[in-house]
């Protein structure tokens, strides 16, 4: 009978269908905010927090959503002003007060540098660099035991970065997260007050208010977890300044808050998972209705 080959056909295009899409089934989304005040004069927004972060380090396959948390309209084009021809790989056309714009999925498969502006307020520029080359590699660490995420602090002058390891928050083990604070040109910070709180399903995990690093570089450990649930990681700023001297004499952003989310990542064995439960599919499907092998 003919629906038997046609069967079998149909399974072997699911098959491709699964591997054709999986990649950006587990690719993540980035998150770049235009800054209050970026629309006035040259100067009211530094090139480091005009576009928030400015230099966005992203991996091949993932998306980046534009927010526009000025008052006025605003782009994200890809190019630079001095180019003659701007957006043939992006443009967002003008994104509204209070909008968002994320670019298309295929945008950032190739590894490299993106530059994009805004092509209202030309001072405002950004970068997008897709390819794990811009990322520290970290010696005899199994691939996939350490996630990466940072972000800015609201004004733009102080970057947070975490690692945690194990990559995905586990049942039954310790999280440790290790924490870079440093400033707009990339320098770590000495002497970062901070207080960090970590909680998973609505309970508080870990929590430590006295946090201070000597040389930008710091780690807090968790107790074991109960689940394998994500989890939440609150930094807030509290200040550079030695301890135990007066916290009224310390420098840049105090109180503020930067929420990180931990999530369990796949990697790249999520499409040959898929595969191989597909082709078991199809291959129990033909043994029970006598499809002759492939």
């Amino acid at each position: 009978m003919k629906s038997k080959p046609i069967s079998a056909l149909f399974g072997v295009l699911t098959l491709v269908a699964i591997l054709g899409i999986a990649p950006h089934a587990f690719a993540a989304n980035a998150a770049v905010t235009i800054s209050s005040g970026a629309a006035a004069t040259k100067g009211a927004c530094t090139a480091t927090n005009c576009f928030n972060p400015q230099v966005l380090n992203i991996s091949p396959g993932d998306t980046v959503t534009w927010t526009n948390s000025d008052t006025v309209g605003h782009t994200a084009t890809s190019g630079q002003p001095s180019d003659n021809v701007t957006g043939t790989v992006w443009d967002s056309s003008l994104i509204k007060a209070g909008g968002t714009y994320t670019a298309p999925a295929s945008t950032f498969q190739n590894a490299g540098t993106y530059n994009y502006f805004c092509q209202v307020h030309p001072w405002m520029t950004g970068e997008v660099i897709v390819g794990a080359a811009t990322t520290p590699s970290t010696p005899n660490m199994p691939m996939g035991s350490m996630t990466m995420e940072q972000a800015m602090s609201s004004d733009g002058t102080e970057m947070v970065s975490i690692d945690t390891m194990p990559a995905a928050p586990t049942s039954g083990s310790p999280l440790t997260i290790s924490l870079n604070f440093t400033d707009s040109s990339g320098n770590n910070i000495k002497h970062q007050n901070y207080a960090i709180t970590v909680t998973q399903d609505g309970s508080t995990v870990y929590s430590n208010a006295t946090g201070h690093t000597h040389t930008g570089l710091d780690t807090q450990t968790t107790g074991a977890l109960t689940s394998g649930d994500p989890v939440d990681v609150q930094v807030t700023l509290n200040g550079v300044g030695l301890p135990g001297s007066d916290p009224s004499t310390w420098t840049g952003p105090k109180g503020d808050m930067i929420n990180f989310h931990v999530v369990p990542e796949f990697g790249s064995i999520a499409p040959i998972v898929l595969a191989i439960a597909v082709v078991s599919i199809v291959g129990v499907t033909a043994k029970s209705i006598g499809i002759p092998k492939l």
